[in-house]
């Protein structure tokens, strides 16, 4: 974009004289917290991990978060946390992640208004820079939440100017050249055993690719990935294997062989330690070829009963929880992007997978129905009308897996009871709640049969629109700001669509005085929801609502004390 005012390009690097820099909001996450599911950033976001240790995940890779790592996560993607491995949860403290939501802003010459700056170049360590950070940046973060949080507005002017001084200590201390060229030849390392796993490879021959000696090399790779490169090579190899040993009926030894190893006892050996059965345990425990066709939503029933499907929708951008989860396990990944326009290309290649048994949803249309029973018996779920319980139960019983849908069920009923006693506790006038999506230039009522059944039914919270309480319908009535500040609702639940005009038209929104007049807004209570789970009817969305649903209001029950 142009550059106005004061800044300057200098070296590629935008000077800084003319900017401001203001915080939106910060949030501070802790052991407990974890999993923080997918969500969409419509700010910049400054992640420091301030103690112990974590997983970011950002779509596109998973960084390995010590103290002292920072990550910035810019405007308009996802990202999500999760806790560290069981062996470096032992060495270290609990996790504690402070994220900082931020944008710059630029005066407009002689109007005396600002507009939002291109950040992209503001800060050079947009990617990940490793520990090594003032210590007082911690404690920085703490006083700046308290802050930020409180009521007071002069405290809450102290919180800009703190948080201004952190970004100056943040990028003048910690980021350096060196360390962006650091990151960039571990990556060209890690991409090589992504395309030559099943050659032999060596520390050395990897060290060299990097221009490091093997000794440093090892020890960076782990400090950046949490595994040594060899550890990382082998799970790759492992997870290749799984797939081979599920598509075909090859010998263990050229399963082996195509993922790098001479030895198939070794090979298998390796396997085991890896997954607790060997290759042919492995391959039988796995010998029902079950298929999922048409929503990745269908996973959402797959893994409550602990099935993994030969065949199914999945991608690591528009279904990254399941991706994650499961995307290892899948032999055969069906196209999840544009479902409607690559129906012809799925039904192909699930006809040269060869299930036993195919599972559809019941919005499957007719002539596909046709095709599939061709390639294999198909049974097609119950409609959302009926309730996911019913949905479960009903697969269970299909599959024989009955015991595994009842002690899910339990399990759930559970966690909902848990959030229910924390909402209890919330005074009556911070209940009632509006669900809002924005799409393209709209504001729209928003709710589905899974919010409603969680927020309204369940959790009895207030909603601020009774049109909310219609299920069957998904997007309500248009509303405009003015609207919106009437419905008087304690918390706002906003659904934000990621495509550029959407993403364009909220950023004005936010701007405007009247959205900022809101006292929803004004008093922070404006949470910004990910597609999933709020926007998929399933077990395990429900699941994971209701886990962040609570950790929601735990966390606006803890800044009102």
């Amino acid at each position: 974009m142009d550059v106005a005012g004061n800044s300057q390009v200098l070296n590629g690097i935008k000077e800084f004289g003319g900017l401001t820099a203001w915080l939106w909001n910060i949030e501070i996450f802790r052991e407990q917290d974890l999993p923080l599911d997918y969500q969409l950033t419509m700010q910049s976001a400054l992640i420091l991990q301030m103690g112990g240790e974590s997983f970011l995940h950002t779509g596109e890779q998973s960084l390995h978060m010590r103290k002292g790592s920072v990550k910035i996560c810019r405007a308009g993607s996802t990202f999500c946390l999760t806790k560290a491995g069981r062996e470096e949860r032992k060495k270290q403290a609990h996790a504690v992640i402070a994220i900082l939501y931020f944008a710059f802003y630029e005066g407009l010459p002689g109007s005396g208004h600002l507009r939002e700056a291109d950040d992209s170049v503001l800060i050079p360590c947009g990617e990940f820079c490793e520990a090594g950070l003032p210590e007082s940046l911690y404690s920085s973060c703490s006083s700046l939440y308290e802050y930020f949080h409180s009521g007071d507005r002069m405290k809450k002017w102290r919180a800009q100017l703190d948080f201004q001084e952190l970004l100056y200590t943040m990028i003048t201390e910690s980021v350096s050249g060196q360390s962006e060229g650091k990151r960039q030849a571990l990556e060209r390392a890690k991409d090589y055993m992504h395309e030559h796993y099943d050659e032999e490879l060596t520390l050395d021959q990897l060290a060299d690719l990097a221009g490091f000696s093997p000794k440093y090399f090892a020890e960076v790779f782990k400090n950046t990935y949490g595994h040594t490169p060899m550890d990382y090579l082998s799970g790759i190899r492992m997870n290749k294997a799984k797939l081979l040993l599920l598509r075909s009926e090859p010998l263990l030894r050229e399963v082996a062989h195509q993922v790098g190893y001479k030895d198939e006892f070794y090979f298998s050996r390796k396997f085991k330690k890896s997954f607790g059965l060997s290759p042919s345990e492995y391959r039988k425990k796995r010998k029902n070829k079950i298929a999922l066709y048409g929503s990745t939503s269908l996973l959402g029933y797959a893994m409550p009963l602990q099935f993994v499907p030969y065949a199914a929708p999945v991608h690591p951008k528009w279904s990254p929880y399941y991706y994650h989860a499961l995307g290892s396990e899948i032999p055969v990944h069906l196209d999840a992007y544009r479902q409607n326009h690559n129906k012809s290309a799925n039904l192909e290649r699930l006809a040269t997978a060869s299930p036993e048994l195919i599972i559809c949803a019941q919005e499957v249309e007719l002539w596909e129905r046709e095709l599939l029973e061709k390639i294999a018996p198909i049974y097609v779920m119950p409609g959302d009308r009926e309730g996911w319980r019913v949905q479960l139960l009903a697969l269970a019983d299909k599959l024989g897996r009955r015991p595994e849908a009842d002690s899910w069920i339990e399990s759930y009923q559970e966690k909902t009871a848990n959030c229910c006693s924390v909402i209890e506790n919330l005074p009556n006038e911070e209940k009632t709640v509006l669900t809002l999506r924005i799409h393209q230039r709209e504001l729209t009522a928003y709710s589905h049969p899974g919010m409603k059944e969680l927020l309204y039914d369940r959790l009895k919270l207030q909603p601020a629109l009774e049109s909310l309480l219609e299920a069957d319908r998904h997007g309500l009535e248009d509303l405009s700001v003015t609207a919106i500040k009437e419905c008087g609702a304690d918390h706002i639940l906003l659904l934000v669509r990621q495509d550029s005009e959407t993403l364009a038209f909220w950023k004005q929104v936010q701007a405007s005085p009247e959205w900022l007049m809101i006292p929803a807004v004004r008093e922070g209570r404006v949470h910004q929801l990910p597609s999933f789970p709020w926007r998929e009817y399933s077990p395990v969305a429900m699941e994971r609502m209701t886990e962040e649903a609570c950790r929601l209001f735990t966390e606006t029950a803890r800044i009102r004390k």
